[in-house]
């Protein structure tokens, strides 16, 4: 695992190895690598030889570094360590948000004043065309200009301190959950139907998975003699940074999108026998039947024009999980259990964000609060 902060990771062979920066060319850093048999002698090691004469003048590079330099060398780094999807998020942040602000000036001069007001700027005019930015959004490249800024104090770049920089307030996107009459209808049209986009909207009104998670999701995954379906993969759309090739982006098939996410989820066992009768050859994705597999934005085309045909009014794929989430809940499932099943690390995560109750609901837990006294509705009748 990593060490963040210090370039020193584990490799697949057992050994451990360290980077650092020798020297720069064209802008570009370049590395020598250490490796041993622990931790704490590559880390030695590294520390042994930054210390050498000859690498002094990497400390007056660094010294010299536009923003734009170290922003690189952070992304090289943080490549090794993350998703590709994650990566590539990263890089765009970088070279639409980060660098039309930031690229050219010397990280020593970045002036704190601008700093402070830079979550300001980005919320008016910091998209392309200088339009307007989400809060949500504005988080995201303040964090990875945290990370940058972090990365170079740790590695004795003159960078402003990370907590100069604050995070905008967000406001919580509501999300609309399926009526109870909308839902009702949706479930009997789809126990009645064949076609993979039943099934798949039906496996996730009742597991709660990602739109990429039931994407990627093979008839391997499912198993009926244990009645669970084991969630390792998910599929995306993702920029391709391959200057080779002419699409700008590309569809990968990856691990889910954390730890958390590698679950098993137990299947209902209605749902079970739904799937038998549907069942396909175990490297056959649910989604298509056959080897390959569909991209979420076209199932979600697919999803939506459902609802139309069928005359259900339109809500997201993504309120199908909240959907699920508030009914579990409803009926009692214990929070830790629905977490997991979800794929949450933090249970707050799942109270907050993904439980919506119905008014019916609030109103039945109302009703619990009677007096004490029995006869108290007798006694205001008399």
């Amino acid at each position: 695992m990593a060490r963040r902060g210090e370039n020193i990771f584990r490799r697949k062979d057992g050994r451990w190895e360290a980077r650092y920066i020798h020297h720069y060319e064209n802008g570009r850093a370049k590395y020598r690598y250490i490796y041993g048999t622990s931790y704490v002698e590559v880390k030695a090691k590294k520390q042994a030889e930054q210390a050498l004469p000859e690498n002094s003048a990497v400390h007056h590079v660094k010294q010299l570094a536009t923003f734009e330099q170290l922003a690189y060398v952070w992304l090289a780094d943080t490549k090794i360590t993350v998703k590709e999807s994650t990566y590539t998020r990263y890089h765009r942040i970088v070279r639409l948000y980060l660098f039309p602000h930031l690229g050219s000036q010397s990280v020593s001069k970045i002036d704190v004043a601008f700093l402070r007001g830079l979550p300001e700027k980005l919320l008016t005019e910091g998209g392309i065309e200088r339009t307007p930015l989400a809060p949500k959004t504005v988080s995201d490249i303040l964090c990875v200009l945290k990370s940058i800024f972090q990365y170079g104090k740790n590695h004795a770049y003159p960078c402003p301190e990370p907590s100069l920089l604050h995070y905008p307030q967000k406001k919580s996107k509501s999300i609309k959950i399926l009526t109870e009459e909308n839902r009702m209808k949706l479930e009997k049209l789809l126990l009645s139907s064949e076609d993979t986009t039943s099934l798949g909207i039906l496996f996730t009104m009742f597991t709660g998975v990602r739109i990429g998670e039931l994407c990627g999701l093979r008839w391997e995954d499912v198993d009926f003699h244990s009645l669970t379906v084991h969630i390792s993969r998910t599929v995306e759309r993702i920029a391709d940074l391959d200057p080779e090739v002419n699409s700008r982006t590309k569809v990968v098939v990856s691990e889910p999108k954390t730890e958390n996410s590698f679950r098993e989820i137990p299947l209902p066992r209605f749902l079970a026998e739904y799937l038998s009768m549907r069942k396909r050859g175990p490297e056959c994705y649910l989604l298509t039947g056959n080897r390959r597999h569909t991209e979420p934005h076209q199932f979600y085309i697919r999803y939506q024009k459902y609802l139309k045909q069928h005359g259900i009014e339109n809500y997201s794929f993504h309120a199908l999980r909240h959907t699920f989430a508030t009914r579990c809940v409803e009926m009692g499932f214990d929070t830790k259990s629905l977490a997991e099943i979800l794929g949450h690390s933090n249970i707050n995560t799942t109270l907050s964000v993904y439980v919506h109750p119905s008014i019916q609901q609030k109103k039945t837990q109302m009703e619990r609060l009677t007096p004490s006294h029995a006869n108290f509705c007798e006694q205001q009748a008399e």
